[in-house]
Formats: C-alpha cells, sequence, structure tokens
C-alpha cells in the first residue's frame, strides 16, 4: 500500500476543506482475459469536506475499489467487458496521479453532511427552521363568506 498526499491533486484538492490529508492506494497489474491489460486497486483515507448543512467541516471515510481496463483507442474502450473502467495510456505510458485523482474525486460523496446530532447551524438558520416548523394561520379570504353561509343557516 502506497500513500499519496492530497496536495499533489489539484482538482481534487479544490472540492476539499483541508488537503493536508493523506490518501492511501493499492494497485496490482495483470493480464485478464484476452489480453487485457488490467488494474485492479483501491483507496483508503479521510478527508475533510464542507458540511452542506452547516458549512462546517466534516471528515470522510473514503473507500473504494476499481478495476481498469488499459486501452489506447476508443474502440478497444467501447469493447471493455462492463466490469471494468476505460483508462486510456498513451505511447505505453500510463499516467498514475491523474487516474488515481480520477478515482478518488468518484469516491467523494456528491453531498457531504455531518450526522444530525453533530451539525451546528448558524444561529439565523436555526430561528428559520423552527419558524418553517411551525405552521402559521393564514388568513382565510372566504371566511366571511363561511360565516354569512352560518348565519343565513341559523337565520332559517
Amino acid at each position: 500500500m502506497f500513500d499519496l498526499p492530497l496536495q499533489d491533486m489539484k482538482r481534487a484538492g479544490d472540492m476539499l476543506l483541508d488537503v493536508d490529508d493523506t490518501i492511501h492506494f493499492e494497485l496490482r497489474f495483470s493480464h485478464g482475459p484476452q489480453r487485457l491489460m488490467q488494474v485492479q486497486g483501491s483507496l483508503k483515507g479521510e478527508v475533510t469536506l464542507e458540511c452542506q448543512r452547516c458549512l462546517g467541516s466534516v471528515r470522510q471515510a473514503i473507500n473504494s475499489e476499481f478495476l481498469w481496463g488499459l486501452v489506447t483507442t476508443e474502440e478497444a474502450a467501447e469493447n471493455l467487458p462492463r466490469t471494468h473502467e476505460p483508462v486510456f495510456i498513451e505511447k505505453d505510458v500510463l499516467e498514475l496521479l491523474p487516474a488515481i485523482e480520477d478515482e478518488l474525486i468518484l469516491a467523494l460523496p456528491l453531498v457531504a453532511y455531518h450526522p444530525p446530532e453533530d451539525c451546528k447551524l448558524p444561529q439565523h438558520l436555526q430561528l428559520q427552521e423552527t419558524q418553517a416548523q411551525e405552521p402559521e394561520k393564514k388568513h382565510n379570504p372566504f371566511s366571511a363568506l363561511a360565516d354569512l353561509k352560518k348565519s343565513l343557516k341559523s337565520g332559517q
């Protein structure tokens, strides 16, 4: 297993609050069916994201496994088994850092939240949230007609 500092990942770093963390990765190179060059790997670690509820920092565990099929053409990518993700190589060279960074980005959650009991909403948002939970009594413009109808019924 190898360690990779998040500081080296510019695109992923833009999505994170803290790039001082390290991601652990493991790669196993082999030939699959029909002499397909493949890489089986995993990513593990923790990253710091922004909580979308309170805008504070939240730690998120990352644990991802992947299977790449190394290809040189679009046609080869289309013919990969469904179990493989295509990774393009040029001049028999695999650029590992961008490929691992892509896997990290795919492993990030779409939206990061603290557990509700740990989330600290700003004071002005807490007030809005409690007000939204209390139903307001709305004035019904037709209530006068309802009163008139009741008085007509009682008058008969």
